[in-house]
This record gives C-alpha cells, structure tokens and sequence, in this order.
C-alpha cells in the first residue's frame, strides 16, 4: 500500500482529518506511542511492515488497534463482526499477513483487536497476524504469498479455514467468529 493509496482511503475521514494532515504525520505519531514497542519499516516485498523494538514473551500484549471508523469492506479493513469492517489506527493497520503469524487478536473495548504474542518474539522480528483470524470471507485475492512453511496457500477466510484457525490460534481469534 502505497501513500497515494491511503491518502484516497482516508479522505473524508473525519476523525483522521482532525488529527492528522498527512499520513506521514500519522505514522511519526504512532512511531513516537510505541518507540519502545514497535518499529515501522519498509519490507522488501510488502510495502511496509511492523517490527518489534524489543523482545516478546508469549502472551505479551503487543499492540492496541482501536477503530478510526466503521465503513465498507475494502482491502483497508478488519472485520470485527459478520456485518462490520473498520478502518485502525497506526500501527496495527500496518501488520502483514502470515498463515503462521507470531501474534493473535481478542476483541477490545475500542471497536477492534488488542494483539498478543503468540510465541517469543525477538527484537527485530517482523510481527505478522494471521488475516484470517478476523475475516471471515477474504475478498480481493485468493493466493497467499506469506511465504511461510505453514502457508495454507490461499487466503479464503475464517468460513473457509476456521477448523484449522481455532487449533492454530486457540482464543486468539475474533469473537464474533467463536
């Protein structure tokens, strides 16, 4: 995703345009909210990509990712219910997809998903989520390309993978789906 791309996503947000005048503005804010969590880089194959500033014991909360606002299903949003997708704050709307992801979700209290380790993570690493764990249907691409050993090689959503996503994830996954 480009910058061009995201500042025709976030025209019109009211709640964004408030804030922030640009996205660089928006990832400068949530850089300087989490400098001793999380880092914002460019991947060499993903755009750009969360990596850990510190180290992760299992369990660890990671992030927060609250809810910017309730909108149409595009390839900008998390679903959070059958009928409901939103657009997240930075840092989390930068975490890429991994069919092996190194962090789950659980719903919270500000319309989105809090993040948690799902095994040690090292200082460095590329934090990674497993899409599937709150879509229930993904549209816009069928292959995956994570390029994990445990790619599922497709991307079809929790309808299509959800027996496989409950005993990969165990309670991190979105309760709607539960």
């Amino acid at each position: 995703m480009d910058e061009e791309d995201m500042t025709t996503i976030l025209q019109g947000f009211d709640a964004y345009n408030q804030i922030f005048n640009s996205l660089q503005e928006e990832i400068d804010d949530a850089s300087k909210r989490y400098r001793t969590v999380i880092d914002i880089q460019d991947t060499p194959n993903r755009g750009r990509g969360l990596f850990a500033a510190r180290s992760f014991s299992k369990g660890d909360e990671v992030m927060i990712a609250k809810a910017l606002k309730s909108i149409p299903r595009n390839s900008h949003t998390v679903q959070t219910g059958f009928d409901e997708h939103v657009f997240i704050d930075l840092p989390a709307r930068f975490i890429n997809h991994s069919c092996n992801g190194n962090v789950g979700i659980q719903d919270n209290d500000v319309g989105a998903y809090d993040f948690f380790a799902l095994r040690n993570i090292s200082e460095g690493d590329e934090l990674l989520w497993d899409y599937e764990s709150s879509e229930n249907e993904v549209k816009g691409f069928d292959t995956c390309t994570c390029g994990s050993p445990k790619c599922r090689g497709s991307v079809g959503g929790f309808a299509k993978h959800g027996e496989q996503i409950k005993k990969q994830y165990g309670k991190y996954y979105a309760n709607y789906l539960k």
